[in-house]
């Protein structure tokens, strides 16, 4: 994926980080966070 697909992720997951009520939901939104900013510092 292109790096702005990538920080497009990001912002998405921030706002669904922000609204989680759940330990879970928050460790799966992380997870998924920082396998995003992964692929923006390898790219």
């Amino acid at each position: 994926m292109k790096n702005s697909k990538q920080h497009q992720k990001l912002n998405n997951l921030q706002v669904k980080a922000e609204k989680c009520l759940s330990r879970e939901e928050a460790k799966k939104i992380l997870y998924k966070a920082s396998k995003a900013q992964d692929k923006i510092i390898n790219n």
